[in-house]
């Protein structure tokens, strides 16, 4: 089971100094692929992902937020599925209404996970694009080539037919 304390509440700097000790305990690299994910949150990410409704807000004692387990295991779920490549809205999907013990499943299932470490650069892909009429283009990595003229003739019908259908009543032009 994940090594989160059972107890504990933090201020938002002793939050986002557990969280980088959490992440580092449980050998997960939490930086993305793309490298514009920090693997640890700071104190303006917390702010910015509780206004997203990422993160609970906190309970507030005098004009200080108190941070809990549950925003330990919140933040360390966000930055991990962050490193897989999820967007925040993704990981919003993922995360919304998941309970504690949901989370920490999620934590624990990630550390038995073979981590990627080898090179977490990600491969850049080069598109071509051409406009066959307007409204309709077809895009190609770069180094496509067709492999059977005839078998790319057929599936080009079939998807300009499902593209048609539901259009019939148009005149063609």
């Amino acid at each position: 089971m994940v090594g989160v304390p059972p107890k504990g509440e933090w201020s938002l700097d002793g939050l986002v100094a557990e969280v980088e000790r959490l992440l580092g305990r449980l050998d997960l690299d939490a930086s993305a692929v793309d490298g514009r994910v920090t693997a640890a949150p700071d104190v303006r990410t917390v702010r910015y992902y509780t206004s997203l409704g990422l993160l609970d807000r906190p309970r507030m004692q005098g004009r200080e937020g108190r941070y809990g387990r549950r925003h330990l295991l919140q933040l360390a779920a966000i930055k991990v599925l962050q490193a897989e490549g999820l967007s925040l809205g993704e990981v919003q999907e993922r995360l919304y209404a998941r309970s504690d013990r949901e989370l920490t499943a999620l934590l624990d299932a990630m550390v038995q996970t073979p981590r990627r470490r080898e090179s977490r650069t990600a491969t850049p892909v080069t598109w071509r694009e051409i406009v066959l009429e307007p409204g309709l283009r077809v895009l190609a990595t770069a180094d496509w080539a067709p492999t059977s003229r005839d078998a790319l003739t057929k599936k080009f019908e079939a998807a300009i037919a499902a593209l048609s259908s539901g259009h019939e009543d148009r005149a063609d032009d």
